[in-house]
Order: C-alpha cells, then sequence, then structure tokens
C-alpha cells in the first residue's frame, strides 16, 4: 500500500493519473477452504465520491493473447460508467479522456489487471475503453451502469498515433474486428463530454 491508496470495506482504491480512473484490488482473506474478497461495494464507491449503480453485467472471452477490444464509448444521455474485472488471465486496459472541461482531456491511462491481484478499475462516463488481452483464454466482467444503448455507440480507433498508447501488440498482429479498425482518430472526433 501506499500514501494514495483509500482503505474502503477491504476494496483498496488507487486514484490513477487521471484521478476520476480508480483501481481496486481486494484484500482477500485465506483460510483452509480457500480465499473471499470483495468485488463490488456501492456503498464503499459512494464513499469515494461515485455513483455507480450495476444495470448490467456482460461476460466476455477472448481465446488468444493480442485481442483488442475497443476503444469504446457511448454518448449523453446513455453514456456507460464501466467496472472491469479479469476472472482469467491478463489485459492491459486503457481508457482516453474524451470529457472537454477536464484537465486530463485527450489523455490516457493504464493499468494491467489480473486475478491473482484481485485487480479491477473503475472507468467513469466520459472516457474511451480499450483492453488487449495479455494472455490466451482471457475472461472479463463489466460491470455497466447503463445498458448498450446502439444510436449512441462510439468508437475510437485503438492505434491511433496521437493517443500514443504503448500497445504490447503490433496492428499487424493484434486481433480487431473490422469496424473498430475502421474508427475515427482523436483528432477527427467531433461529439465529446461537456
Amino acid at each position: 500500500m501506499t500514501a494514495q491508496d483509500v482503505i474502503i470495506e477491504r476494496l483498496i482504491a488507487r486514484r490513477l493519473e487521471i484521478p476520476d480512473v480508480i483501481v481496486f484490488r481486494s484484500e482477500a482473506r485465506h483460510d483452509r477452504r480457500g480465499a473471499v474478497a470483495p468485488s463490488f461495494s456501492r456503498q464503499g464507491l459512494r464513499d469515494l465520491g461515485v455513483a455507480f449503480d450495476v444495470v448490467q453485467e456482460n461476460r466476455c472471452v477472448s481465446p488468444r493473447a493480442g485481442t483488442v477490444r475497443g476503444f469504446h464509448y457511448q454518448l449523453p444521455p446513455h453514456a456507460q460508467a464501466k467496472l472491469v474485472q479479469v476472472l482469467r488471465g491478463r489485459i492491459l486496459d486503457v481508457s482516453v479522456d474524451l470529457r472537454r472541461s477536464s484537465p486530463g482531456f485527450g489523455r490516457h491511462v493504464r493499468a494491467e489487471l489480473d486475478p491473482v491481484a484481485w485487480s479491477q478499475v473503475l472507468v467513469p462516463a466520459g472516457f474511451a475503453h480499450c483492453y488487449c488481452t495479455l494472455s490466451d483464454d482471457a475472461e472479463v466482467l463489466f460491470k455497466l451502469d447503463h445498458p448498450f444503448a446502439p444510436k449512441f455507440a462510439r468508437g475510437l480507433r485503438w492505434d491511433d498515433p496521437d493517443l500514443a498508447v504503448d500497445w504490447p501488440v503490433s496492428a499487424a498482429d493484434a486481433i480487431v474486428l473490422e469496424r473498430d479498425l475502421d474508427r475515427p482518430r482523436f483528432r477527427d472526433l467531433r461529439e465529446f463530454y461537456p
């Protein structure tokens, strides 16, 4: 733990360089049966000043390392916050700040997540979210505070050179959906968050 860490209901919270993105690590309790740890606390989030009510949960499985999912986001009034947890494997999780009024506007933060560290990341509304699998057979669980709204869904090019994300996979080797290859670059976006 560091001076930046806050413990709330056995969840250790650390704010990243853009402080609205929070990485959580659970304090597991071990005994002869195994281990148990909290993975979500609505009150714990509220104690941190975050209102997050889960309305949907998605489970995502990626068989191969180098699979890229994103950057995805939804515009208001259907903007989504996400709580992202890895159940199996490892991922590099990246969020880009799309809030015009934010000091972090246009910058990104990243976190490596895996089940061994019992870690997860809260990506607030107003961020484009993407991750790359670092291992085969990665399984990711998303808690969402708003359901999918296709008319408000948008994307950003995952390998946009303007964002300068240091991805662990080349564009030639990445496994990406065709539609995500046709996403605009950050400099070409016209719809942002207020």
